[in-house]
């Protein structure tokens, strides 16, 4: 697909989108416009128009972006009732605006002043002093009217990030139901030939409640909406009864189904058509019940039972779900952790050899104690010592002709020689053995430390799931709710490590607001949350379906590596060995083993020990742990003389930090600017002693930094040492530029070293130099 073609599907997509919205934008519009002009069409008493004016004022006050349509509406919908009563309903909102610019009192006492005020003025006026009783009465009503509407409003029509996520309790349904009555009652001026809307519409919420909610349900509504519906035609305790009844007949008859819904819903008011005679049922009101009952049927069966679930979702259903997800996700935990157990018995178990290694101390042998020259071994000149120390040396250092030497030497000392070798080769086998022991057990307890962190996990995972079963998102908001941030959703779209993304919903007019807001507060939080930084990607102000701010933010991988390496074999094969690989977005792993030696089997030692503290790493073991268990491995070899050093470390591009762990490697560099920072080991390299100890050292990095790894080979051994590394030191300094890639720097360095110094080894430098990211779109103003 071409270029062209693939922007003209983007611009496609952009389009339906901006249509929907603009579509979503409209009915949201014309819905508030139809609710402020049946609510200022409704009428109660005959007299008393009481219930657009607090609407009005809970709109101008949360609902911005659709105020002027449901003016629009409302004023319409008072046009019909007469001039008198529009002069009366934008004098009421005038004084509302004024006492709320005026006094900060609460909403309901607002508009139950400016009610009060308004149609006690204008009724002194009509009438030329105080009004007659009944008419005195009919304010009252229209005031408590209205304050109580404004009060259910209030209930209802919270904020717009609120309105959906809320909790539908009893409180806040009944105010709506007392709202839908009032619509249903400025309605029931509409009809057409012989369908009446209002009647239309109160029949099928009943049968629809009926369907959800059963008998409860449908009763509660019916009875709510009865009572208000006859109150406002002055037909109250009939119309009450007749739908109460309704209400208990069609939710008795849930389980027989719509059709049975439908035919117990009607027979309360053929009943009550032949008992009050009295009553408003004639054929408008019986042509109304069979349109809404037609309506009912032909609403697709999983709608309704969308609603239902809506509603009154299935717990047994959420539970068996929430249950099965938890089974499967433990199951892939267990199979990770069965697979990590697996890994380390095959590690560990499957490669058993012997070393030998020499002991600490020099102690008077047995046969020596008992031989007549005692004193002249071991006396004050210790004339044994010194071959003794020697031939421990040879055998550690596992060279043939060293240790034939040292033999020759012991027989030329000795005169018990060859008792003295036989003691003294069962001396190192105890003390291999020993110190094998000693390691062994110290590697298990290490292992035994991961497994158990591994199960802390586990069990962790099992109880926050199994007992709260509340979500990361569901954590987030009651974090920023504490914060004092009005964020009303947070959807996470990605949850891995180094490459998270999140989406906050905040309200706020403007997003210059919630720019100050999410470096505050925002950011810190999901800092605390996830503990790694985090930046704000994108900011984008949204009107549909109300004012918000949408924030998306992002993993922040605040720095980046340019790695530069630089290999050299003396023969056709080097024995050194390298790694560089992420082990997330921001966590980088680097590692340099050096194997003794200079041909195959010492490039098969490095290239071994690469490997497996990359599978230990794999399977998520903890950095020490794995280099004391490759160190276990590698010493238990039977066939095999070599050992190889490791430099291993890890560069975290999040928060700029370095650990670096060594077993006999040279030390690793860190230049910055005209400094030096070193990190050096003690260890001795992987396999090659029976005892094995690690240290870890860490280091926090800089922009510009860069970090340089290399092996022994880099520097000569017939030259003096010191030497070499300061001169290698000083040409980094120098060469050193901040537009140089870290390539062209290490091979300019390494070919003006070479010119005063021979490499006569492997050798292999791996420069990595760290910078910021700076993003495209960041603006630095100076004032």
């Amino acid at each position: 697909m071409t270029t062209q073609a693939l922007r003209q599907l983007s611009n496609l997509d952009g389009e339906r989108a901006a249509g929907s919205e603009k579509r979503l934008a409209f009915l949201l519009q014309l819905t508030f416009l139809g609710i402020g002009f049946f609510l200022a069409k409704s009428v109660f008493f005959g007299a008393a128009v009481p219930f657009f004016v607090p609407f009005w004022a809970i709109v101008n006050l949360r609902y911005q972006h659709v105020k002027w349509p449901a003016l629009i509406g409302g004023m319409i919908g008072t046009l019909t009732l007469g001039f008198g009563q529009f002069v009366i309903v934008c004098l009421q909102i005038c004084a509302y605006q004024l006492l709320k610019r005026m006094r900060r009192l609460p909403l309901p006492v607002l508009v139950m002043l400016a009610t009060l005020l308004v149609q006690t003025g204008w009724q002194c006026i009509v009438y030329m002093g105080w009004p007659p009783p009944i008419i005195q009465f009919y304010v009252a009503c229209e005031v408590v009217l209205a304050t109580v509407m404004t009060i259910f409003l209030h209930f209802t029509l919270l904020p717009p990030y609120r309105f959906w996520s809320a909790e539908w309790s009893y409180e806040r349904a009944g105010a709506a139901f007392f709202i839908l009555a009032a619509i249903l009652t400025g309605m029931s001026s509409f009809t057409f030939s012989i369908f009446n809307l209002a009647i239309i519409c109160l029949h099928l919420f009943i049968y629809i409640a009926a369907f959800v909610g059963g008998v409860t349900l449908s009763t509660i509504i019916a009875t709510i909406l009865g009572a208000i519906v006859g109150m406002a035609e002055l037909s109250f305790t009939g119309m009450l009864a007749l739908y109460a009844l309704t209400g208990v007949f069609a939710g008795s008859s849930m389980r027989m189904g719509r059709i049975g819904i439908a035919l117990s819903g009607i027979a309360p008011s053929v009943f009550f058509f032949f008992y009050d005679a009295t009553l408003p049922l004639d054929i408008v009101y019986f042509s109304s019940i069979a349109t809404a009952t037609l309506l009912f049927l032909l609403i697709s069966g999983s709608a309704l039972e969308k609603m239902r679930i809506l509603f009154y979702p299935k717990r047994e259903e959420v539970l068996l779900r929430r249950q099965e997800w938890l089974t499967n996700n433990m199951a892939q935990t267990i199979e990770q952790f069965q697979q990590f157990v697996f890994f380390m018995k095959d590690l560990v178990f499957d490669r058993f050899t012997e070393q030998s290694a020499a002991p600490k101390n020099l102690q008077p042998c047995n046969i020596c104690q008992e031989c007549f020259r005692y004193d002249h071994c071991w006396g004050e000149e210790q004339n044994i010592v010194e071959p003794i120390s020697q031939y421990y040396r040879a055998r550690a250092s596992r060279k043939t002709v060293a240790t034939v030497q040292a033999e020759e030497l012991l027989k030329a000392k000795c005169i018990k020689s060859s008792k003295l070798l036989q003691e003294l080769e069962r001396i190192l086998y105890n003390e291999q053995m020993n110190n094998q022991l000693f390691h062994g057990k110290k590697m298990i307890a290490l292992q035994l430390q991961d497994v158990s962190h591994h199960l802390n996990g586990l069990l962790q995972q099992m109880q926050g799931e199994s007992v709260t079963f509340q979500s990361m998102e569901n954590e987030l908001l009651d974090q920023f709710q504490s914060a004092q941030l009005n964020c009303f959703q947070v959807d996470i779209l990605s949850n891995e490590v180094g490459r998270r993304r999140i989406v906050c919903s905040v309200t706020a007019e403007k997003a210059e607001h919630v720019t100050e807001l999410s470096e505050r507060v925002l950011l810190p939080v999901l800092y605390e949350r996830f503990s790694e930084p985090f930046y704000v990607d994108r900011i984008d102000y949204r009107e549909v379906p109300f004012p918000y701010v949408e924030v998306r933010v992002k993993s922040s991988v605040r720095f980046t590596m340019e790695q530069g390496i630089y290999s050299q074999a003396k023969y056709q094969t080097s024995g050194d060995a390298h790694a560089l690989f992420p082990i997330h977005e921001g966590l980088t792993a680097v590692m340099l083993s050096d194997g003794m030696g200079q041909d195959r089997r010492a490039r098969k030692e490095s290239d071994t020990l690469i490997r497996m503290l990359r599978e230990c790493l794999t399977y998520n073991m903890d950095p020490e742990t794995a280099m004391h268990t490759i160190h276990y491995v590698m010493s238990l070899k039977r066939d095999s003389d070599l050992y190889a050093t490791i430099d291993f470390a890890l560069v975290d591009l999040q928060h700029g930090s370095l650990w670096s762990w060594k077993a006999g490697g040279i030390a690793t560099y860190i230049l910055r600017g005209k400094d030096v920072l070193k990190i050096e080991g003690n260890a001795a390299p992987v396999g090659m002693m029976p005892t094995f100890s690690i240290e870890t050292e860490s280091l926090r990095l800089k922009a510009d930094d860069i970090i340089i790894m290399a092996s022994d080979g880099l520097f000569e051994g017939t030259s003096n040492w010191h030497k070499q590394e300061t001169t290698f030191l000083k040409l980094l300094k120098q060469t050193n530029k901040p537009h140089l890639s870290a390539d062209v720097l290490l091979y300019d360095v390494m070919a003006q070293y070479k010119r005063i110094f021979d490499i006569d080894d492997d050798c292999t430098v791996i420069a990595c130099k760290i910078k910021h990211i700076n993003p495209e779109w960041s603006v630095l103003n100076l004032v």
